[in-house]
C-alpha cells in the first residue's frame, strides 16, 4: 500500500517536539492533505491536541504494549489520509530499556518503514549539534534519519552554523526561540487540549511552522516512504449488544481512542457523560479512564446523586472498569494536596491521597490472579502507569492483577475487585488484549439480560 508518512521525532524528551508536530498538522491541514495524526508510545496528552485540531481522531502506537496490533491500528487510521504524521515518545531511542528498542519511536519507524525528521534542541549548541544529528543517524542504519530540525534557534547567523555542522543528513529550518506559542503543561504531561483551547495560539504555532520550515520537502520526505505491506481491516460493524456509559468531561479524559473502537467492535454502543455535573445514563456498564480527579475532586464530591448511583450499580452487579483517575473515583475518599478530604464513590474501602512526587512511571505487564470482568484468571495484558497519588488505606480489599513491577496498588499488586467492578492504576491498550474489550462488552450484554446482584 502507498501510505505517505513521516515521524517526528526528538534527540530527547522537551526537545519541542510536540508543538512543531502541532505546527506541522496544521500546516498540512490547511493544504488539504487531511492528515492523520499518531503518537508513540503510552501518553494520552498529545493526542487530545492533535484531535481537537482536525478532522480525525490521533491514535497511539506502541511496539512494547502491541507489537501485533500495530500494523492493523496504523493501517485503519491512514486510510484515507493524505500524510500519516507520527509524533514520537521521549528521545528517538528510547523505550522499554537501555538495551532493547521495543516501545521506541525508533523500533516504530522501522516497523512502519517510515522516514524521521529529528527535532534538535540547539539552544545551547552550534557546531557540535552536527555531531549529535550524526550520531543520532548512524547509531542504527535501519532506521531512516532523513533530516533534521533545530529548535530554539536564536538567529540566521546561529541557523547558518548548524546547517552547516550537518553531514549525511539535510536540514528543513530552525524555529526561533518563542516561549509564547509552547503548549502548556502541568504534572502529568500537556494540559487536556479542551481544557487550554486557544485558538490564537495554535494559529501562530502554524505560521511560526510555515514562516521558518520547508514544508514541501517535508512533504516530499513522507511521500517518499517506501511502499509496506498492512492488513485488510476493512470490515462491516456487527450488532450492537450491550450500552455502555463512558465518563468523560474535565476530570476523567484519558482515553486511547482505539480502546474506544475495540469495544465499539466488539458491539458496545458507546454513551458518554460527566461526573462532574451530569447523571450516570441508562446502560449496561460503566468506564471510567484516568485524567485529574484531584483538580476537580470538590465537584465531583458535590455531585452526591452520581456517586451514588455509582456504588448502587456496583453493588447491583453492574460491570464496571476504572483506570487510575477512575480508581481513585471509586474509592470512599481522595484527600487533595491541600489536605482537603473529598468524598468519592465509596466503591471500594479505600482513600487516597495526592502527593507532590512522581509515585509511579512506566510499563508493566499484569497476571490476572483473580476472575474479574475483563479476564478469567491466569490471562495476562500490557499497559503502563503514570500517577501522583497512593492508597493510604483500605479494608479487606482483593487484588486482580500481580504486576511484573512493583508499581501497583500495594507493590506488585494492583486492580482492586469487588462484585463486577475492577479498579486499578494500570492503564491498559485492548491491542495487546482485545479479548477483554470482548470478555467486558459481553459482561456488560449478561447484566443487560439479568441485571441481579452478584
Amino acid at each position: 500500500m502507498q501510505r505517505p508518512r513521516v515521524v517526528i521525532a526528538g534527540e530527547r524528551s522537551g526537545a519541542g517536539k510536540s508543538t512543531i508536530t502541532v505546527g506541522i498538522l496544521l500546516a498540512l491541514k490547511k493544504r488539504g492533505l487531511d492528515p492523520q495524526p499518531f503518537k508513540a508510545g503510552p501518553d494520552f496528552l498529545d493526542p487530545m491536541h492533535h484531535s481537537i485540531l482536525l478532522d480525525r481522531k490521533s491514535r497511539n502506537l506502541d511496539t512494547w504494549m502491541f507489537p501485533c496490533a500495530v500494523p492493523e491500528l496504523f493501517s485503519r487510521a491512514s486510510e484515507g489520509a493524505g500524510i500519516s504524521v507520527i509524533e514520537g515518545v521521549m528521545g528517538l531511542y528510547d523505550g522499554f530499556d537501555g538495551r532493547s528498542e521495543e516501545g521506541s519511536t525508533a523500533h516504530l519507524s522501522k516497523m512502519l518503514k517510515a522516514p524521521v525528521i529529528l527535532v534538535l534542541d540547539a539552544s545551547a549548541s552550534a557546531r557540535s549539534a552536527g555531531a549529535v544529528a550524526l550520531g543520532f543517524k548512524n547509531y542504527d542504519p535501519d532506521v531512516d534519519v532523513r533530516a533534521v530540525i533545530f529548535n530554539n534557534v536564536g538567529g540566521k547567523r546561529h541557523l547558518d552554523i548548524l546547517r552547516d555542522s550537518l553531514r549525511g543528513v539535510e536540514c528543513l529550518g530552525g524555529i526561533p526561540r518563542n516561549a509564547d506559542i509552547k503548549l502548556q503543561s502541568r504534572h502529568l504531561g500537556l494540559v487536556p487540549a479542551e481544557e487550554d483551547f486557544d485558538g490564537e495560539r495554535y494559529e501562530g504555532i502554524r505560521e511560526l511552522i510555515e514562516s521558518n520550515l520547508d514544508m514541501e520537502r517535508l512533504i516530499e520526505i513522507a511521500r517518499s516512504a517506501p511502499d509496506i505491506t498492512l492488513p485488510d481491516v476493512r470490515s462491516a460493524p456487527g450488532p450492537t449488544i450491550a450500552r455502555i456509559g463512558v465518563a468523560r468531561d474535565e476530570a476523567f479524559n484519558f482515553y486511547y481512542e482505539d480502546n474506544l473502537q475495540y469495544l465499539r467492535d466488539a458491539g458496545a454502543e458507546l454513551v458518554f457523560f460527566s461526573p462532574i455535573r451530569g447523571e450516570v445514563p441508562d446502560v449496561d456498564g460503566l468506564y471510567f479512564g484516568g485524567g485529574y480527579p484531584e483538580l476537580f475532586a470538590e465537584q465531583l464530591s458535590s455531585n452526591e446523586n452520581t456517586r451514588a448511583e455509582v456504588k448502587r450499580l456496583s453493588d447491583a452487579g453492574m460491570p464496571i472498569y476504572a483506570e487510575c483517575g477512575g480508581l481513585m473515583y471509586m474509592c470512599r475518599g481522595l484527600i487533595t494536596l491541600d489536605g482537603t478530604r473529598h468524598e468519592m464513590t465509596g466503591v471500594f474501602d479505600a482513600e487516597v491521597r495526592m502527593t507532590e512526587r512522581l509515585q509511579a512511571l512506566g510499563y508493566v505487564e499484569a497476571k490476572v490472579v483473580r476472575d474479574n470482568v475483563l479476564s478469567k484468571a491466569g490471562g495476562t495484558a500490557r499497559g503502563h502507569v503514570f500517577h501522583y497519588s497512593h492508597v493510604i488505606r483500605m479494608g479487606d480489599e482483593r487484588f486482580a492483577y500481580d504486576l511484573d513491577k512493583e508499581k501497583g496498588i500495594a507493590g506488585p499488586a494492583d486492580a482492586f475487585v469487588r462484585n463486577r467492578t475492577l479498579a486499578s492504576y494500570t492503564h491498559l491498550h485492548f491491542g495487546s488484549c482485545p479479548e477483554w474489550a470482548r470478555n467486558f462488552v459481553v459482561a456488560c450484554k449478561e447484566y443487560s439480560e439479568n441485571p441481579q446482584s452478584p
